[in-house]
């Protein structure tokens, strides 16, 4: 699986909106192809309604305890898997993958949403503190072996996806 981290600078509540509602939007969640379900998976965060997630994530900002003017207030970060494995990828799959992401990413709130396109990918919002106002923020070396862990576990509990393997550790040229 292919891994892609942006990070959000804005903590402007409309910024938040948009990207909340890219990723939840109604038409991508669906699966035309396939008719599976729509896929949406939380940590720390409540109910099924972006206007709360996007105040959650406001209030959550609101909370940090270093302030500077270049600090990531949302991440965004997308797993994508193979086309060869579209078929073979379940609901059930997605979401254990998810909740793995979003536990193992760090001590935050968190939401993600699956777009049931060609190549199936999550999308994780992550928010850019902690639940206790620290920053989320893990080092290059870091998110790789995070990538490396990742991988290795949708290998031992999801070996059908085999087209989806990448080898993350190798070296950007």
């Amino acid at each position: 699986m292919i891994v892609k981290a942006i990070s959000h600078k804005s903590s402007d509540k409309t910024a938040m909106k948009k990207l909340v509602n890219y990723v939840f939007d109604p038409e991508k969640l669906k699966d035309d192809k396939l008719h599976r379900e729509k896929v949406i998976v939380k940590k720390n965060i409540r109910g099924y309604n972006s206007e709360n997630w996007i105040a959650s994530f406001y209030t959550n900002d609101r909370n940090r305890t270093f302030e500077h003017q270049n600090r990531t207030v949302l991440r965004h970060e997308i797993v994508s898997f193979s086309k060869e494995d579209n078929s073979k990828i379940t609901k059930e799959m997605l979401q254990a993958i998810g909740k793995w992401y979003l536990k193992h990413r760090s001590d935050s709130l968190g939401v993600c949403g699956v777009h049931w396109e060609d190549s199936v990918h999550l999308h994780f919002i992550i928010s850019g503190v902690s639940l206790e106002g620290k920053s989320t923020r893990i080092s290059r070396e870091a998110f790789k072996n995070f990538k490396i862990a990742l991988q290795d576990y949708q290998k031992e509990n999801y070996p059908e996806l085999s087209n989806s393997i990448v080898n993350h550790s190798k070296k950007k040229k």
